[in-house]
C-alpha cells in the first residue's frame, strides 16, 4: 500500500470507456426488462402461493430446495419461522401459483421421517406484490432524494448532484447485470440495492471530502489534475475496505 500512495496513476484517461461499457450494461439492462417484462419479478412481486409446516424431524434448508428442484419449482423461497409466543419452529416454503401442494408431496415421500404436517395456507395475491414493487421502487427513490440533501449541505449541491448520479448508475448497472444474466427481482434484490446506495456513497463522500481538501490546498491546479491525486490519494484505502468486503461475501 505504502507503494500505492506513492504511485500516481492516470485514472482518468479510463474514465470515458468505464463510463461508455457501463451504460452500454445499463441499456442492455432495460432492453432484457422490456422484452422480459413481469418474468423477471420473483415470488415477492408477483405474488404465489405459502404454507406452513409442522416437522418431527427438521430438514436443511439445502434438502428442501433439492426436492423442490428435482420437481421443476425454480423459484421456491424456504425459511424458518418461530411466532411468537410458540415453542416451536415452523417450515414456511413461498413458491408460485399451485406448486406449493406438490411441492409438500414430494417433500413428504422423499423425507417420511420429517413427519411434516401442514399447519396453514395462503396466497400473495398479485395486489400485494404490485404494493411491494411500488413499495421497493420508493424507498429507492427517497434513499437517493436523501442522499443528495446530506451530500449538498456536507459539501454543495454541485457534489450532491455528482454522487447520485454515480449512485444511481451503479444501481442501474447492478440491475442491468442481475436481470441479463437470468435472475429473478425479489426483496432480497431489493435489499441488496440499497446496501450498494449506502457502500456506493461512503466511497464517494471519501474522494469527495479528499477534493475539497486538495482545491483548498492547491486552488490554482486544474480540476483534472485534482481528482487524479485525490483517487491516488485514497486508492489504497478503497482496495483495503473493498478487499476486506468483498472477501466476507465470497465467504458468504
Amino acid at each position: 500500500f505504502s507503494v500505492l500512495q506513492k504511485t500516481s496513476y492516470d485514472f482518468l484517461k479510463y474514465a470515458k470507456p468505464a463510463f461508455i461499457f457501463a451504460w452500454a450494461v445499463v441499456l442492455a439492462g432495460a432492453a432484457t426488462v422490456a422484452v422480459k417484462g413481469d418474468k423477471i419479478y420473483g415470488i415477492d412481486f408477483t405474488g404465489g402461493d405459502e404454507v406452513t409446516l409442522a416437522f418431527a424431524q427438521k430438514l436443511e434448508l439445502a434438502e428442501v430446495r433439492q426436492v423442490a428442484a428435482a420437481q421443476g419449482v425454480d423459484d421456491v423461497n424456504v425459511s424458518y419461522t418461530q411466532p411468537i409466543g410458540a415453542g416451536q419452529e415452523l417450515l414456511r416454503i413461498v413458491t408460485k401459483f399451485d406448486q406449493a401442494k406438490p411441492l409438500v408431496d414430494a417433500l413428504r415421500a422423499a423425507h417420511p421421517e420429517a413427519e411434516l404436517e401442514l399447519i396453514g395456507e395462503s396466497r400473495i395475491g398479485a395486489s400485494v406484490g404490485a404494493e411491494i414493487r411500488r413499495n421497493a421502487g420508493w424507498a429507492i427513490f427517497w434513499s437517493l432524494v436523501l442522499i443528495l440533501v446530506y451530500v449538498a449541505f456536507r459539501f454543495e449541491i454541485g457534489y450532491g448532484v455528482g454522487a447520485v448520479v454515480s449512485t444511481l448508475h451503479d444501481v442501474l448497472m447492478t440491475i442491468g447485470l442481475f436481470v441479463i444474466l437470468g435472475r429473478e427481482f425479489n426483496a432480497a434484490m431489493v435489499a441488496a440495492i440499497l446496501l450498494i446506495v449506502g457502500y456506493s456513497i461512503n466511497d464517494t463522500i471519501v474522494v469527495f471530502d479528499r477534493i475539497r481538501e486538495e482545491l483548498k490546498l492547491d486552488p490554482h491546479t486544474k480540476l483534472r489534475d485534482i481528482i487524479n491525486k485525490s483517487l491516488n490519494l485514497t486508492l489504497s484505502r478503497t482496495i483495503i475496505t473493498g478487499g476486506t468486503t468483498f472477501l466476507t461475501a465470497i465467504v458468504l
